[in-house]
Formats: C-alpha cells, structure tokens, sequence
C-alpha cells in the first residue's frame, strides 16, 4: 500500500510548530528560567505548557502576540541546520537535558533582524535584547520557511494546567481565519439584537445596558425590602419554647434579604422561617447554637452556630 502526506495538514502543523518556537522565545522574556512542559502541535492550533508560579498578565499576552505578529510580518528566514552537539550547545541552542542527544543535532533557527525601519523604539529595542538569534531549539520536527508563512497568531487562552505549569493556546494560518469569522457572525448577531449600527457601538450599549440593569435590580430589592418588613411586621407568627418567632412566609422570600432584615424588625431572638415546600431559615442568639437546634429536629441543612439553612418536608409537619 502506498503512503501519501497530506500537504494541507503538514502546512498546517508546520505553520502551528514554528509558531510554539518564537511564542517559547518569548516567554523567556518574561520567565528567563522557564522550559516547555509539554504542547500539542495539531493543524493550525498549538497548545503550548510551560513553568512559571504566575499567570501572564493582559498586558503581558498582549506583548508577546504583538512581538510574535511583528516576527510574522518581516517574513524571517527559519533555518534547519544539523551540526555537532558541541556546535549547538555554543550556539545557545534551547535543548531539553532528560532527553538523550546523539554527536550530531538538528537545529530550527531563526535569526534576528534589523526592526529600526518597520516598528517603533519599544520592539527595536525589544528585538535588540535577543541577541544573534531570536530563537534557536534542538528540533526534529517539520517547520516552514519564512516566519510569514504562519500568516498571523492570536492568543485565545491562558491558564494554569497544574501546580507551576501553565497553558498558551494560540492559532495560525487558515484557523485564524475561522476564528475571524466566528467572531464576525457574533457581532453581527449582537448588531441585531441590541439595535445598533456598527460594532463599535456595542461597548457604550452595553454600558448603556447594564446601568439599566442595575437600576432594576436596585427597585427589585427595594421592593423586596419593603415586603418583608411589612411581613414581619403583620405577618402571623407563632412560638414554643426553642423559638420566640415561627412563621410560614411565601415561596419567593428572599432567605438572604430576609436574613438581614430580622435583626432591626425582630431583634435578637431564636426565629424559625419556613416555605410551604420545606425550605428554611433558623437564625438564633448567641446564647443558641442554630446547628444543634436543626439537629435536635432531625432537619437537614447547613450553615454556622447562628443561622442554618436548608430543605426539609418535615418542617412543615413540625411548625405549620
């Protein structure tokens, strides 16, 4: 049987390798110490671990896509030598030490430029720090040839995959794409549904939006507030020797709100609130512990020496 390789997919890994060799240049920028922990190089997509005891900051991702992207945009040459070990190691050849190394080594380099006539003092000066080469790795894995061949590279996640590990998930090439128009379809939609012209609205619409939201919320809780004080107030209450307040509330009482509203309506004494369905809320002195008294009813729930909550049917049979 004859074997083919699918030139689409291997364009496709080798866009994303390349990619994980300047985003692994750039992290020691920021973590001089670090070392890839593992990564996934599929088409398009990598997925590159790394150590460090911190996340990247916005501002920090946001620099080393910008500096990736100006790598991309000059098209440098990526270089695929192989040499004696020796050779390498002098070269300042990234290498992983648990891994075993024959005399002769293959070595992925991409050389720095000249950034003075296309970007600005921050990335000349950043590109200047790197020295002879921007990256250079022991690799045996398949590459392209001009760094602007990976078209673009977004970061589209971060985080922490294991104690002093942490994750980049970034694209390339034709994914970039897909990911562009996902986006794209979303705005549109969001055009649609919050009525608005351009995209760039959204922002102020959506401030726009969540002060409203806010102010409704703040009338829903002024409205709350003001029937569970009238209900504690006219409500009808009931007592035994555990609890100087018992009372059946409605369904839709705000255990929270009703929580802090008892102390200034009823003051400092044992309160047992339940629901027809069995929810409710023990709040007892500080002579009291809430926790006992629940068990000493057999109810289940959970909560602190003061107060517990919970569900329970039996309540209902006990108080009601």
């Amino acid at each position: 049987m004859k074997l083919s390789v699918s030139k689409p997919q291997r364009y496709a890994k080798r866009r994303a390798h390349t990619a994980t060799h300047l985003l692994h240049s750039e992290l020691g920028i920021i973590f001089p110490d670090t070392k890839q922990a593992g990564s996934l190089v599929d088409n398009d997509l990598l997925r590159f671990d790394f150590y460090a005891e911190r996340l990247l900051t916005e501002w920090e991702l946001a620099q080393i896509q910008k500096h990736v992207n100006q790598m991309i945009y000059l098209g440098l040459e990526v270089k695929t030598e192989e040499m004696a070990i020796d050779d390498a190691v002098k070269l300042g050849a990234k290498m992983f030490f648990e891994e075993k190394y024959g005399d002769r080594v293959r070595v992925v380099q991409v050389e720095n430029w000249d950034f003075s006539d296309n970007f600005d003092d921050e990335a000349v000066a950043h590109f200047a720090g790197y020295g002879k080469f921007i990256s250079i790795e022991l690799c045996g894995g398949t590459h392209v040839e001009t760094t602007d061949q990976l078209w673009w590279f977004p970061i589209i996640s971060q985080e922490a995959v294991a104690s002093g590990i942490k994750r980049i998930t970034a694209l390339t090439g034709a994914r970039v794409n897909e990911k562009a128009e996902s986006l794209t379809a979303i705005l549109d939609q969001l055009n649609g549904e919050l009525q608005v012209k351009a995209a760039s609205q959204l922002p102020e619409k959506a401030k726009k939006l969540v002060k409203e939201l806010t102010e409704a919320q703040s009338k829903v809780e002024s409205l709350e507030t003001q029937v569970i004080t009238t209900l504690l107030k006219s409500g009808e209450k009931k007592s035994n020797a555990d609890f100087g307040v018992i009372m059946l509330v409605p369904s839709t009482t705000n255990f929270k709100m009703l929580a802090g509203i008892v102390k200034n309506e009823i003051g400092s004494q044992n309160c047992c609130f339940f629901t027809a369905e069995g929810n409710y809320l023990i709040l007892t002195d500080e002579m009291t512990n809430a926790k006992e008294l629940t068990q000493k009813f057999g109810l289940k729930g959970g909560g602190n020496p003061q107060q517990v909550q919970g569900r329970d049917p039996k309540i209902v049979e006990l108080f009601d």
